[in-house]
């Protein structure tokens, strides 16, 4: 399989009136929640200035297969009006349509595209194939969707990135909202608490292009030809909090990694803050990551706002960072 890669390739920028797509290559979370759906579109275009909509599914496949979830994707992708691409939610099967999606089409015209989690999957594939950044950062049904509107944080973020072409310190939450209210149960915001800090496990300062992933996400591309080249990154590490994920997992995962050798030659080590971990998990977590680390001298760094936490930053894949104690910079502009 050709590669396509043409090295820091950056989407351009988006624009109010710009028209976003949302697209649902995992879970068809909107089926079983649509007016929390309704609610996600209609909150980020109001504060953004984005037209923003589901796209189309071309006719011909079952409603939520491999083939039609592709075809919306691919449709996204091709489309010239379209500007950007908004995950409506991740979930696990994001790996089927690896061998669907037109690489070629993006490559020709990069444009912003944000999800986490399962979009692991996707954005680390179209970066092997392509070199264009994409973003990993909030999707509509779960971040966008908040009951009480998207978080300022998560809000300033996401436009920073994707509008404004910001450099500059990566901002700290002073809050966080680890509290699980059911989307089918009570509609009340969550409460905020106070944010554990950052935390420098590792001392040391690290340059390099970032790369964003949700952990057993990243792992499904081993042996594949989607898997992208983890050398001289800063890795930027979390776990979703599903299914009881727990210490365990993680130190199954993190070795996974490590015998893979894609912590071999990195810079720097970014973990995202777990949901809902005891103080207890989170002093496991550091004893597994310098444990899963040893012989290797890269900076690590804990407790960082992104990924399955809120309010969320915007991280941008393949864009240069620098890591200095518990500070993320970034270097260049993530979008033209």
């Amino acid at each position: 399989m050709a590669t396509l890669r043409s090295l820091r390739r950056r989407p351009r920028r988006l624009r109010r009136g710009d028209t976003v797509a949302v697209v649902s290559p995992s879970w068809q979370g909107a089926d079983v929640f649509p007016a929390r759906a309704e609610r996600g579109i209609a909150d980020v275009a109001s504060w953004s200035g984005l037209r923003v909509g589901p796209a189309a599914t071309p006719d011909g496949h079952p409603a939520g297969s491999r083939q039609a979830r592709a075809a919306q994707f691919n449709a996204a992708l091709r489309d010239r009006d379209t500007k950007g691409i908004l995950w409506m939610i991740g979930g696990l099967a994001a790996t089927e349509l690896l061998d669907l999606i037109d690489y070629e089409a993006f490559a020709a015209n990069p444009k912003v595209i944000c999800g986490y989690s399962d979009a692991t999957v996707l954005h680390h594939a179209l970066y092997a194939r392509t070199g264009a950044t994409t973003f990993y950062g909030p999707a509509v049904l779960s971040e966008f969707a908040e009951t009480g509107g998207t978080p300022p944080f998560t809000r300033s973020s996401f436009l920073d990135l994707t509008m404004h072409g910001w450099t500059g310190d990566f901002p700290r939450s002073a809050e966080v909202y680890d509290e699980f209210v059911d989307w089918a149960g009570e509609e009340r915001p969550r409460v905020a608490e106070p944010a554990p800090a950052r935390t420098v496990l590792r001392p040391g300062t690290a340059q390099g292009p970032l790369l964003p992933a949700c952990v057993p996400s990243a792992l499904q591309l081993l042996g594949t030809p989607w898997l992208p080249d983890h050398q001289g990154h800063v890795l930027a590490l979390e776990f979703a909090n599903d299914d009881g994920y727990g210490p365990a997992h993680a130190a199954r995962d993190l070795w996974q990694l490590r015998h893979a050798g894609l912590l071999d030659g990195i810079e720097g080590l970014v973990m995202g803050r777990p949901r809902q971990w005891s103080a207890t998990a989170r002093a496991e977590l550091d004893r597994i990551l310098l444990d899963v680390s040893h012989g290797l001298t890269f900076p690590i760094v804990t407790e960082f706002e992104f990924g399955h936490t809120d309010p969320v930053l915007t991280l941008p894949v393949g864009v240069p960072v620098q890591l200095a104690g518990d500070n993320l910079r970034l270097l260049e502009p993530a979008v033209r």
